[in-house]
């Protein structure tokens, strides 16, 4: 493995060599997949053949030899496939998508309790939807899946199997059945290079997904703990209501901008200031807002020691203790953070703080005589439920 990564072209033939020799099955797959690595490994496995045994063996080296000749496949490519006029959205939180569809007059209809669905040509006017599935079938019924997929004009595209909404115990076997059928039908699985997803799902439906591309342009650098743009965008939505008019808005953990470009994509702003303490974060931010053509100023500072205004609105998405710092860290920066909050926002002003520290967050708000919490929302943010507190300076 160390070989494929650091000299897979100098030592593919020896690689080769040795794996025509190797007598031991579970050592294979590394080999194959060393050779994978290398600028030509079709000339070393297009005809390589996998030799009877333990079927966990046999699959092993069938999945490293797939992977090793992604190389050999067709690339994504940007085909423009045809989509049905309706599809199924879901969310991260599911009553910012709602006003999110409400203030833009776009009618949908309640799937499940996490899904709306709505017209397909209405998917370029939203931000706070998490994915869009196209229904396709079920497990059952493959090469009904593989008709619908012609429909859209995906012949000849490969895909990939996400099956993480499945049981744990059922995972394997879908994605081997589902790996099978299609490939019956001419669809090629391929995790390493894909132009789609098909995603099943515990009742047993198919739906297929394609990436989204024209959303977050803007997202072209990012660091350890950035918020997931769908996740920002639905925050703003939710903080919407609360916005000044005008503001001049800070954010004193800027990371890589995320949240302040979402804010003045949501509502127009007089100023848009990002403070972070970490060269990487700033860098970042430097690239991501660049591409946003928002003018958001960036300071390299810790905020602690920022004394330069006032602002309308202080927006942030809060450090974290599991991610960057410890618990007795956060009790010093939270405490520290709500009474420079209390001294920077102006009269009447507004924060917006996304947390997983909320019972300490809440804490040092209620300690501070100057802001009280005027609305706190929760969010499901893949098992962890982080919340957006609204706070107010009295």
């Amino acid at each position: 493995m160390l070989i494929g990564i650091c000299a897979p072209n100098e030592c593919a033939q020896k690689l080769f060599n040795v794996l025509e020799t190797e007598k031991i099955r579970f050592v294979k797959p590394s080999i194959i997949l060393a050779l994978g690595n290398s600028d030509n490994p079709e000339k070393y496995l297009k005809n390589y053949v996998i030799e009877p045994g333990e079927i966990k063996h046999v699959e092993a080296e069938s999945a490293a030899i797939k992977k090793a000749l992604a190389k050999t496949l067709p690339k994504p490519t940007d085909v423009k496939v045809i989509l049905p006029k309706m599809v199924i959205v879901t969310s991260r939180k599911l009553s910012a998508l709602i006003s999110e569809l409400n203030d833009k007059k776009v009618a949908y209809d309640r799937v499940g309790y996490n899904g709306l669905n709505i017209k397909t040509a209405e998917l370029k006017k939203i931000r706070c939807y998490d994915e869009a599935l196209y229904h396709i079938g079920t497990i059952q019924e493959l090469r009904k899946a593989a008709y619908v997929l012609d429909s859209f004009g995906c012949t000849g595209l490969v895909y990939r199997i996400e099956a993480g909404k499945l049981p744990i115990a059922q995972r394997i076997d879908t994605i081997k059945k589902i790996s099978r059928g299609m490939a019956a039908h001419g669809y090629t699985d391929n995790p390493s290079s894909y132009s789609f997803e098909i995603r099943p799902m515990p009742d047993n439906k198919l739906f297929a997904i394609f990436k989204d591309k024209s959303r977050f342009t803007y997202r072209v650098e990012t660091i350890p703990a950035s918020i997931n743009p769908v996740t920002a965008a639905s925050v703003m939505q939710i903080c919407k209501p609360y916005m000044k008019p005008n503001a001049d808005v800070l954010d004193p953990f800027c990371g890589s901008g995320t949240m302040l470009i979402e804010r003045g994509i949501i509502k127009p702003v007089k100023s848009l200031v990002g403070v972070d303490i970490s060269d990487a974060a700033i860098d970042a931010a430097h690239s991501n807002c660049k591409a946003s053509d928002q003018q958001i100023s960036l300071i390299r500072s810790d905020f602690m020691n920022y004394t330069i205004s006032k602002f309308d609105e202080i927006i942030s998405n809060m450090p974290v203790r599991n991610r960057v710092s410890d618990y007795e860290s956060d009790i010093r920066l939270y405490n520290l953070f709500v009474k420079r909050l209390g001294i920077m926002l102006k009269q009447n002003g507004i924060a917006f703080l996304y947390t997983q520290e909320k019972k300490l967050l809440r804490h040092e708000i209620e300690r501070n005589d100057l802001l009280r919490i005027i609305k706190e929302e929760i969010f499901d943010s893949g098992g962890i439920y982080p919340t957006l507190f609204i706070i107010e300076r009295k």
